[in-house]
């Protein structure tokens, strides 16, 4: 069972998302972690053809790289001179953001990715540069995703859904988390009217209750929730407690509404609320 995070991957732009997601890598990594930074130079369109992309990437290379390695060096320096951790940089010319964590984390088989954004395009999925809950999907790596509202924000409320499926792997994320924070913990079955007998679900809270209480030794509570979309019931649920952490599977716990937006992207960019998506186990 992992007991915190030692291999952490962090894409920056330079903005206030760098600062941010670097002090939510620095609060979780363990004694002897990888920071990883990496940087995506996304500039130039899909539709380009192959001749102008070639022609653009020589270009930005050129103009470019110097300017963003003395930035990333920057940023490895201050980080190994204050936390004393390993750092790497990577510096990287591609047309999708996204893509590019993806090979990345693969390639590095880190434990953890770290997204900050500031802004969101609720709307517009689509024009979300980087979509948390299709990382978890493609790499099987958790994906903690916070906005600017949680920068000194420490976490210790944590909400936890509990369905049918065994919860080993967020008891796995629970421990991690208990190392480095005081949580509080808040376990939640959202019942789907009339789709599994209830019995199953509540078999599932006080599985994960008895072993908080007997293996981490935090406050918890449960309770039981209802509606038809899990993410608002939860969103709603970590409302009213006022909530610093949501610990969701990808999909059925992170969508919302009828064009499916993302809870990281429908939150406000003031939001303190982090959401840490999983990959679940196979059952």
């Amino acid at each position: 069972m992992r007991q915190y995070f030692n291999s952490i991957l962090i894409p920056v732009d330079f903005s206030e998302n760098t600062e941010l997601a670097v002090k939510k890598g620095l609060e979780l990594a363990g004694n002897d972690a990888v920071i990883h930074l990496l940087h995506v130079q996304n500039h130039f369109a899909p539709f380009f053809s192959r001749v102008a992309q070639e022609y653009l990437i020589g270009l930005n290379r050129k103009r470019g790289m110097e300017e963003i390695d003395k930035k990333l060096e920057q940023w490895k320096r201050t980080i190994e001179e204050t936390a004393s951790l390993k750092v790497c940089t990577w510096n990287v010319i591609a047309g999708s953001v996204q893509d590019i964590i993806n090979h990345k984390a693969t390639q590095l088989k880190v434990d953890l990715i770290i997204i900050a954004k500031h802004s969101s395009h609720s709307w517009f999925p689509i024009l979300n540069t980087v979509n948390p809950s299709q990382l978890v999907q493609s790499t099987g790596i958790p994906v903690l995703t916070a906005k600017t509202g949680s920068f000194h924000n420490k976490a210790r409320k944590i909400v936890v859904p509990v369905s049918s499926r065994s919860a080993y792997d967020k008891m796995e994320i629970i421990t991690a988390l208990s190392k480095k924070f005081r949580l509080h913990i808040y376990i939640a079955a959202i019942v789907d009217n009339h789709k599994e007998p209830l019995g199953f679900y509540a078999s599932s809270l006080l599985e994960l209750c008895k072993w908080v209480k007997t293996t981490i030794g935090c406050p918890v509570e449960y309770t039981m929730l209802r509606g038809s979309n899990k993410a608002k019931a939860i969103l709603d649920y970590a409302e009213k407690i006022n909530a610093d952490i949501l610990l969701l599977y990808p999909e059925t716990e992170t969508k919302l509404g009828w064009m499916n937006s993302e809870i990281s992207d429908v939150l406000p960019s003031s939001t303190k609320v982090e959401v840490l998506t999983i990959w679940p186990l196979a059952v």
